[in-house]
């Protein structure tokens, strides 16, 4: 597992801590035209932005971002856990989640339900609970709440959603915001390894 107290350390991590910021600001850029193309609720207005619809942006917003943030963070897990087993035990369930919303939004060829949140809230927690203290526990606390407040926003009933534009707010939650604060994890992990560096 590894009880490397620092975040990057090797050519590698640094590659994976990148592709962790490149899949949170890719998951927040595509969420603009998916919205755009989808509408505010639940119903589909089958807009096209730059010649797609919402299914061609959901599925390059469903596979992509989670794709790469999925297999960033499994590289560096041993590093963001140190030497506590449940946390690394949380990030590997928070990859697999991903991994698997990925395929199966993959295989449907657009996004599909958020059924990875059932998931990513609770691991999220659990990591962020027991990770090391610092900048690193706070991003991910920041996650955790953000995958709570979007699997909140799932359990509403559409018709009550649709009254004050849940669809889009539940989008802003679980992908723009998500996907921003998942950029900032990257580059925390980026970072807080450059100083030490500098110094050596």
């Amino acid at each position: 597992m590894g009880g490397s107290t620092s975040a990057v350390d090797s050519p590698r991590s640094t590659a994976a801590a990148t592709a962790i910021v490149v899949g949170g600001i890719l998951a927040s850029g595509v969420f603009v035209p998916f919205t755009i193309a989808h509408g505010p609720t639940s119903y589909n207005l089958e807009r096209e932005i730059l010649g797609w619809d919402m299914h061609n942006w959901g599925f390059l917003m469903g596979t992509l971002p989670a794709s790469l943030i999925g297999a960033g963070l499994w590289s560096l897990r041993g590093l963001v856990a140190g030497p506590r087993r449940t946390a690394f035990r949380a990030l590997t369930v928070m990859c697999v989640a991903m991994f698997l919303f990925a395929a199966v939004n993959f295989a449907y060829r657009a996004i599909g339900p958020p059924f990875d949140l059932f998931l990513l809230a609770p691991a999220g927690v659990l990591a962020a609970l027991t990770v090391r203290k610092g900048p690193i526990r706070l991003v991910l606390g920041l996650l955790a709440t953000a995958y709570c407040a979007a699997l909140a926003m799932v359990l509403i009933p559409l018709e009550t959603s649709d009254s004050f534009g849940g669809f889009r707010i539940f989008g802003v939650i679980a992908y723009a915001g998500v996907g921003v604060l998942w950029a900032a994890f990257g580059v925390t992990l980026l970072s807080t390894e450059h100083p030490r560096r500098r110094a050596s």
